[in-house]
């Protein structure tokens, strides 16, 4: 089959192309338009990549429909993919995207986004008058690719879940929904900075909407109407249906021989690598998250050019959306997300490899290979800091970015932070006789995204307008500071609470956490004055308008000391310092503390320099395959909400529960705990170490004194454990054995507790009838769980359907 002109070349070299289908014809696109799609056109993309350690080239071809294309060029777009694919010998593996419900692959290609346009073909040649713009509104969705679609310019297309940009030309608002991520705010600050510097030369305003995201009346007077804003419901959620757990798969080959579609089920999972045959198409059907069309190398030309009318009609009668992701594979061409559904697969169960895709959040189809925990004992990883030109002893000038702008602070402030603010920091440095520059940007957790967006963008105008872009430019958000910025405050950097303009105390009462293991890593940082805020481990500075306690815990280090005293010496110079051991405090300390609270404390809390120091796992499948990394130098931030993390104190291993964390991440993060316990060369066993769960916003002392100043506020609005045991009851904050837990994912259930939807806690909704007794299950069946077993797949599927429990 000759293929289009348009094709030529296509494929030669690594790298992105797309054609539009412009009046049925295919027309390559400009690389200035990548990334911008017309909802109204088609598309096709090809993705060229080499194979590592050769020159063989590997394609990735992608068919694009807008959601107001045609059904023509809908055709058109498929047929000339499948030309394309013929042109390069039948080797890519295709894909086909809509709009909105792009795949993971496909939006990777996109590095700063992909934004949807209104109209067709047409609209992409409507003559521009200069200086003249096109309103528009955006809503920027998505937290790990982001999607920048453009809407009704009104304030009906507002809701408080998403970020919003407004382009009015020389002004671009970006408007920040109250319940909206933290992703989709730092995403649309780039996007912003996007549209100003690629579609406006530089010479646009952008302007945050934040605070007063209800009542801004610049805002709402460009955007040209006001009135209610919808809640974060009407947004809709992007994880929704990639989220949804499809607890079966099915092969079907399909055949239009007799006019129509016709579907023959030939296998469920597991499926065998001899359910497919070479003289036919086949259609994986993994549920409505997608399905895969397999093309057998025996097919004539018809039938490998009709496998997408087919695969559109397969979703109609499946009655699955539109937008279903579906992914055409050539014989001997399949991918291991493929393969990994074929239990005789050789090499089926190959770790995935995502590339540059984000793994955080969705969870691809899950490879139950299992982790080899053993590699967990390894010598602890160190932290190794790759910008560490000097000691540190160069020069330092530091601005707090105020009004999106810099405000130069005197040298007595240099290593003072808040944590509600952002600073951009110059150090000069000799490098033989010429000057050299780095340009740090230090971000406050607290800090908002006009700020954060506002210091990277000072931090660039600084050294262009300055240095003329000869610096290295470093970003250190808190509490994961490099070495060498921390060398530049020579071991005392202090971090307040709240911000210079928004001070949070109204009193003169403070209390700082110093923590560290030298005299470079230590920091002070203000914590709530309350006794629930001390920690055996360490120093603590607590202050009112008379007095200076220095609290010494058991487990406090020298170098801990020593850098509190220099804080003390800075914060209040003129002061009689009090110095105090643990469980020595004088009454007066107490009437400024408060009451006596429980605080993180314990054996290895009251311990100095423990040999044993503290590790922190991440545990996801995010990449599809359950895997557990180590978190060097953790802190709070370092807890993953859509994970499981494993905090071993080595007296005590915790399994942290994220509230995102999927089905299959709790349960194998238990077992990998227990197996990590009984493995350890140091020879610990579940007998010998506590093992515990505990969940998001009700962490107990005895874990949160593991973290440099815990904040109370992030998860469990300020509350202590006791606080929160009291207000929502043991039940919900009970931290519960791993060996608890572990027994609910094989605990048995009556017949009719399983037949309800949801299933009870630790039950698989695909097998369900594991959780029944011996003694129900031959009552339920007939014969016993053995029998059962060695029936084959379809049988068991059937039996369960009849049984209501499938």
């Amino acid at each position: 089959m000759a293929s289009d002109p348009a094709f030529d070349n296509a494929g030669q070299t690594e790298g992105l192309e797309i054609w539009r289908i412009e009046k049925l014809k295919v027309v390559a696109q400009d690389k200035s338009s990548y990334g911008t799609f017309y909802s109204g056109d088609s598309y096709i993309c090809l993705y060229t990549k080499k194979l590592p350690n050769s020159n063989k080239l590997q394609w990735n071809l992608h068919f694009w429909l807008g959601k107001e294309t045609s059904q023509d060029e809908q055709g058109v777009a498929a047929y000339k993919t499948v030309e394309l694919d013929d042109h390069l010998g039948g080797g890519p593996v295709q894909y086909r995207e809509v709009q909105d419900h792009e795949s993971k692959l496909f939006l990777s290609y996109f590095k700063k986004g992909i934004k949807y346009l209104d109209g067709g073909m047409e609209s992409g040649f409507t003559k521009v008058e200069r200086g003249v713009y096109e309103k528009r509104l955006m809503q920027v969705k998505g937290k790990r690719n982001v999607r920048v679609r453009q809407v009704k310019c009104d304030v009906s297309s507002l809701n408080q879940g998403d970020v919003f940009i407004l382009d009015s030309g020389l002004t671009i608002f970006i408007w920040v929904g109250p319940k909206s991520s933290k992703r989709e705010k730092i995403k649309a600050a780039e996007v912003a900075k996007i549209i100003k510097d690629e579609e406006r030369g530089g010479k646009a305003q952008v302007l945050f909407v934040e605070e007063r995201w209800d009542r801004d009346n610049k805002f709402f007077q460009a955007l040209g109407s006001e009135g209610e804003i919808s809640d974060e419901a009407t947004g809709g959620d992007d994880n929704e249906f990639e989220r949804t757990e499809q607890n079966t798969v099915k092969l079907f080959r399909v055949s239009d021989a007799s006019g129509s579609l016709d579907m023959e089920e030939v296998g469920s999972k597991p499926l065998n690598r001899e359910h497919l045959d070479s003289n036919d198409c086949f259609i994986l059907d993994s549920g409505p998250s997608g399905i895969y069309i397999w093309v057998g190398k025996a097919c004539t030309k018809n039938e490998k050019k009709a496998a997408w009318i087919n695969a559109t009609e397969f979703l109609k009668q499946k009655g699955y959306p539109q937008w279903t992701q579906v992914t055409q594979l050539v014989e001997g061409a399949e991918t291991p997300l493929f393969k990994q559904y074929f239990s005789s697969w050789n090499n089926a169960n190959i770790q995935v490899d995502f590339g540059n895709i984000p793994r955080q959040g969705s969870v691809a189809e899950y490879n139950d290979e299992k982790f080899d925990v053993t590699n967990l004992h390894s010598k602890q990883s160190q932290r190794s800091d790759a910008l560490l030109p000097d000691d540190g002893s160069g020069e330092t000038k530091i601005w707090r970015v105020e009004d999106r702008d810099l405000v130069l602070l005197p040298d007595e402030m240099h290593g003072v932070f808040y944590t509600g603010d952002c600073y951009v920091l110059l150090y000069t440095y000799k490098q033989g006789n010429r000057d050299s520059y780095i340009v740090y940007y230090w971000q406050g957790t607290k800090c908002g995204i006009d700020e954060r967006g506002s210091s990277a963008i000072l931090a660039q105008k600084l050294d262009d307008d300055q240095l003329g872009g000869a610096a290295v430019q470093v970003r250190v958000v808190q509490g994961r500071e490099p070495e060498h910025f921390l060398r530049l405050f020579k071991g005392r950097m202090l971090i307040l609470m709240g911000g210079v303009n928004n001070d949070v105390d109204d009193t003169n009462i403070k209390m700082y956490h110093i923590r560290g293991t030298n005299n470079i890593n230590t920091r002070a940082i203000q914590v709530p004055c309350r006794a629930a805020s001390l920690n055996s481990n360490d120093v603590f500075i607590v202050q009112n308008d008379s007095d200076v306690f220095l609290w010494l815990g058991k487990g406090a280090s020298l170098e801990e000391i020593e850098v509190a005293k220099d804080v003390v010496q800075f914060i209040c110079p003129d002061r009689d310092l009090k110095i105090v051991d643990e469980e020595g405090e004088p009454q007066e300390f107490w009437d400024i503390v408060g009451e006596k609270e429980p605080y993180p404390t314990g054996p290895r809390l009251q311990k100095s320099g423990s040999d044993m120091p503290c590790r922190l796992f991440q545990c996801s499948n995010a990449s599809g395959r359950f895997q557990v990394e180590e978190i060097i130098d953790f802190t709070q931030e370092d807890l993953v909400e859509d994970d499981v993390m494993l905090l071993d104190t080595f007296d005590e291993i915790f399994v942290w529960v994220g509230k995102g964390a999927n089905r299959i991440e709790k349960k194998e993060s238990l077992n990998a705990a227990m197996e990590y316990i009984r493995t350890d060369p140091a020879g610990r066993t579940p007998d010998t170490t506590m093992i515990a769960q505990v969940k998001q916003g009700f962490e107990p002392p005895n874990f949160t004194g593991h973290f440099h100043a815990w904040d109370p506020e992030k998860w469990s609005k300020g509350k202590t454990y006791e606080e929160l045991k009291e207000e929502f009851g043991v039940e919900e904050t009970e931290v519960t054995s791993v060996q608890e837990e572990i027994a609910n994912y094989s605990k048995t259930y009556p017949y009719k507790e399983l037949l309800q939807k949801p299933p009870p806690p630790g039950v698989d909704p695909a097998s369900r009838e594991k959780h029944l007794s011996d003694a129900e299950f031959k009552e339920v069946f007939k014969i016993t769980k053995q029998e059962f077993e060695s029936k084959p797949q379809w049988k068991r599927t059937a039996m369960k359907k009849q049984a209501g429990l499938f």
